[in-house]
């Protein structure tokens, strides 16, 4: 310890220096040829003179550790030690910066081991890292977000549950699993992972958050949400069973009324009604309403998906082909309409309807659908 080196130090000058050699030796850079880069003015150059010597001041040579070391030592004295009583303990910023990784690295970990540990899916749990669905490492939720995911894991399935009540159950907070909710939205997208096979899970994911495959990704595991809003709209065709669908349907057919059937109607036991072999399906609700005035009760079976079909639509149609149902399938020749086509194609047995009518859109092919429709009409090629 000098008592002269620490009156030096007081001084701008070598205050500014010391602590340019505090910042190079906190990050290991300690060598004797190490340039310690400071701006000084001419008077803080005196200071710093006062000690480096007249000829270093003069010379308008750079500080290097090796000089700033020699000249503090002159007074007995030695760098570390003086920068320790001047400004606490020297740092080793490469080693806190290796810890401060090191102990993210074990809060990433332990998240998605939190996951893991509870059954969700491996590959599943991998894309939930890779995409960062728990959060950034370092979020002070990303062990809250795990805990929440985890516990919602233990209660599925839950059949026959409303997704808020299920949300309420969990969280005190019907909303916290909303679309719109952050929580609803990592959840949604990890269940609809954990639902598909490893190759297809990051597609699955990517679409789980538009509005019918979110539907879908809950009711997998039994929960269903606003299933009022998805409907679907037929004409003629009869369900038989338990559930509110087949009667629906069954009053309606017997006076040739068009009806929409909510997802929430379709829960529970249905199948097509005897007889029903074969059922049309278009986009436009206009091809349902022409039809239910041209033929009301004789009309042929026909579903009508309105757009972007809707997981009760899905609902319908899944449950048809899996019947044996043919499903003959059209919709508006449009970029969109040919993706709707192109997804209803992919169901068992099924075909496109007329596909050499003319038309872009399905009302320019009105009077061959029309005609198809009617009992005594035009049929499809290879249809009875």
């Amino acid at each position: 310890m000098s008592a002269a080196a620490d009156r030096w130090a007081t001084q701008t000058g070598p205050a500014r220096v010391l602590a340019a050699a505090r910042s190079l030796l906190e990050q290991r850079r300690s060598g004797d040829q190490v340039r310690v880069k400071v701006t000084l003015t001419e008077a803080e150059r005196g200071q710093v003179g006062r000690l480096l010597g007249l000829a270093w001041e003069t010379s308008g040579a750079a500080i290097t550790l090796g000089k700033l070391r020699a000249a503090i030592a002159r007074t007995g004295d030695d760098l570390d030690a003086l920068l320790t009583r001047i400004g606490g303990p020297l740092d080793d910023l490469p080693a806190r910066r290796a810890r401060d990784a090191a102990a993210l690295t074990a809060s990433v970990d332990g998240a998605h081991d939190r996951l893991i540990a509870a059954g969700i899916p491996a590959h599943a749990v991998a894309l939930a890292r890779r995409r960062r669905w728990l959060g950034r490492p370092g979020a002070a939720d990303l062990a809250g977000r795990a805990d929440a995911l985890a516990r919602l894991w233990h209660l599925l399935p839950m059949p026959g549950r409303p997704l808020p009540e299920l949300s309420n159950t969990l969280f005190a907070d019907t909303h916290r699993l909303d679309r719109e909710a952050e929580l609803g939205r990592v959840a949604a997208r990890l269940l609809a992972a954990a639902q598909a096979d490893p190759a297809a899970a990051e597609q699955a994911a990517d679409q789980a958050l538009t509005a019918a495959r979110w539907r879908q990704v809950w009711a997998a595991y039994g929960i269903s949400c606003d299933e009022v809003s998805s409907t679907v709209l037929i004409l003629g065709l009869t369900l038989t069973g338990g559930s509110a669908a087949a009667a629906i349907s069954q009053a309606a057919a017997s006076c040739g009324e068009p009806v929409w059937l909510t997802e929430r109607s379709l829960r529970g036991d249905w199948r097509p009604g005897a007889g029903t072999s074969v059922v049309r399906v278009c986009e436009n609700p206009a091809i349902v309403e022409t039809g239910a005035a041209e033929f009301g009760a004789g009309c042929r079976p026909l579903v009508c998906i309105y757009g972007q079909p809707s997981s009760a639509a899905w609902t319908l149609l899944r449950g048809l082909a899996t019947a044996g149902v043919t499903l003959l399938v059209t919709a508006d020749r449009d970029k969109s309409g040919l993706r709707f086509l192109a997804d209803m194609l992919a169901l068992p047995g099924a075909q496109e309807w007329l596909p050499d009518a003319d038309g872009v859109y399905e009302e320019a092919r009105l009077p061959d659908l029309l005609a198809d429709l009617r009992g005594d009409g035009i049929r499809a090629p290879g249809v009875a």
